[in-house]
């Protein structure tokens, strides 16, 4: 493909002469525009206190992207790249860039405002001039593909006088140690100079369950700060610096070889004007084939304060308990969605193992093909959301006792452990008999409900909130349904279809079809378990996708009403 210079030659002449416009003399590097087709312009800016040596880089993307600056012979306190130079001129949102913005903008406006801000030393000045974030330095740092070490709350406020320690790297039973390192923080050790030792941190319950497999041992040193290059050479020598010997922990024989791990700990700006520590770790290894090397890992800070961050304000479900009944294709993605959304409990009921046709709208792929649904829910959830505790309840509503693989518990008592002390029911099944079992179950309970289901062809869904507080109740809703006065969702025509081999029949339908119902849904659930909660009554949303594909789905709104002849409402009153 050609280089932008040559798809955009007007452009390329107009950039250069911006530069010449406002009186700057900068260099165009032509052998490297030849060879490779980039564009590096080098020059000096002058200024009272001194010039500054300059090099602008242009992206492939040009005009689109912004090009990068740098100024290798300046070592600026903060807006700059400590280790390759380049200048931060703009907020790092594309937004700050127009295409008809130019280098020579850069250099002749945005590097002044910059060098002046530091220069002057005008603290607040400088923070209403940039964008409000922090810059934390072990960004810079090249961490390995694949590699992680989860960082607990509890390591991230250490004593100051804590220097030097041990601590234990923890891995989760289905990843065992390997040469590539993915594991947990799970202990840390203080070393004092007396040879005692004391315990300076463990990680929560919820994430030790997660990481409940192998641990192997690391070394960590405090530093001042980060060391002067963001290589592993130059992190093991800041170590053994500040600690003679820490730079050389004992090797741990691990899956693929060996690996000697070890710790360096440092503040960095985690806000804008908020300083915490950070970790970044170095692995030297030795592989079985008798190959070596080193690698930086990145530390993860993982808690439910940071996760709670990037959730909407009202949800509040790291309390809650949700019973979800039937965990196909939209049960499952609603489980999945509950799970992120940091729900302290979900109890999955169902009795079937996932079908291989139906990975198209499942929430598992290939992988999943088999499994019992309520074991791979479990077992994914386990894995990917350490905060979300996930109940399985294997049992087919409505099966005769003599048929179950275990008769000695009749389904009302499964049902009723299922259901008791749960903040809200999800039923989608979209078995109706079942929906009326587990909503009269729910009704003795006083419990919220919440039914899902779709229609035939993905035309079209529900997502119905039943409060035996306020409105009516199930019945009501299939009356409402039934008269038309609650009108039913779009639905598509032949209604159903038997794939071959396939033992019952099931309908057309995309997992993105489903997806704008389980995503109301889980709105829904989020809404009314939320402390600030301020849904009120029986309510259903009716979603129906026009004719014409592509198009958004529509929703309307109606409440359940309660009806004057509804046995369930009456009872209700008693």
């Amino acid at each position: 493909m050609r280089s932008w210079t040559e798809r955009y030659a007007d452009r390329f002449d107009y950039e250069l002469a911006a530069f010449e416009q406002r009186g700057l003399k900068f260099d165009l590097d032509r052998e490297l525009l030849t060879e490779q087709g980039r564009v590096v312009l080098r020059g000096t800016l002058p200024r009272s206190t001194g010039s500054v040596d300059l090099e602008v880089r242009y992206p492939d993307l040009f005009p689109f992207v912004r090009p990068e600056v740098f100024a290798r012979n300046l070592t600026l306190k903060r807006h700059q790249n400590p280790y390759d130079g380049n200048l931060c001129l703009l907020d790092r949102s594309s937004r700050a860039w127009a295409p008809s913005d130019t280098g020579a903008w850069l250099v002749a406006e945005r590097v002044p405002l910059l060098l002046d801000l530091i220069e002057d030393g005008d603290e607040a000045a400088m923070r209403a001039a940039e964008a409000p974030q922090g810059e934390p330095l072990s960004t810079y740092f090249p961490s390995a593909v694949s590699t992680v070490v989860f960082i607990p709350e509890a390591a991230l406020d250490l004593p100051q006088e804590a220097t030097i320690g041990s601590g234990r790297i923890a891995f989760g039973a289905t990843e065992p140690p390997n040469v590539r390192l993915r594991g947990l923080l799970a202990e840390l050790v203080e070393k004092k100079r007396n040879r005692k030792s004391r315990t300076l941190a463990t990680a929560d319950a919820d994430l030790l369950e997660r990481f409940g497999g192998a641990r192997i041992a690391f070394r960590w040193v405090r530093l001042d700060g980060p060391p002067d290059k963001n290589t592993p050479i130059a992190l093991l020598e800041a170590i053994n610096t500040a600690a003679p010997g820490f730079g050389s922990p004992p090797w741990e024989t691990v899956a693929g070889g060996q690996i000697a791990v070890c710790a360096a700990v440092f503040a960095e700006e985690v806000r804008q004007g908020d300083f915490e520590d950070t970790w970044v770790f170095v692995v030297q290894m030795r592989q079985n084939g008798g190959e070596g090397g080193r690698y930086i890992v990145h530390g993860d800070r993982i808690s439910r304060a940071d996760l709670s961050q990037r959730l909407p304000l009202y949800i509040g479900l790291d309390n809650a308990t949700v019973a979800v009944s039937g965990l196909g294709a939209l049960g499952s993605e609603l489980t999945l969605e509950l799970a992120k959304a940091m729900t302290k409990t979900i109890r999955g009921l169902d009795f079937d193992v996932v079908d291989v046709g139906t990975i198209v709208r499942w929430a598992g792929g290939l992988t999943a093909a088999g499994h019992l649904k309520t074991e791979y829910l479990r077992q994914r959830v386990a894995a990917d959301y350490p905060y979300t505790k996930f109940d399985s309840f294997q049992l087919q509503i409505g099966a005769s006792a003599f048929h179950r693989a275990s008769n000695t518990e009749s389904e009302l008592d499964v049902i009723h452990e299922f259901l008791e002390s749960a903040d809200l029911i999800i039923e989608a099944s979209a078995e109706i008999g079942i929906q009326q079992a587990l909503s009269a179950a729910a009704e003795e309970l006083g419990m919220r409900q919440l039914f899902v289901w779709a229609t035939e062809g993905a035309q079209g869904g529900a997502v119905a909130l039943v409060d035996p507080t306020q409105g009516g109740c199930w019945l009501c809703l299939q009356h409402h349904l039934d008269e038309g006065s609650i009108p039913l969702p779009a639905h598509d025509s032949p209604k159903t279809l038997q794939p071959r081999g396939c033992g019952n029949l099931t309908y057309r339908g995309a997992g993105f079809d489903l997806t704008p119902v389980v995503a109301q849904a889980v709105r829904v659930a989020a809404g009314v378990l939320s402390e600030s909660s301020s849904i009120e009554g029986s309510t259903v949303h009716i979603c129906s996708f026009p004719d014409r594909p592509g198009d958004p789905p529509e929703w309307t709104t109606y409440p359940i009403l309660e009806r004057h002849d509804c046995p369930v409402c009456a009872e209700r009153q008693k």
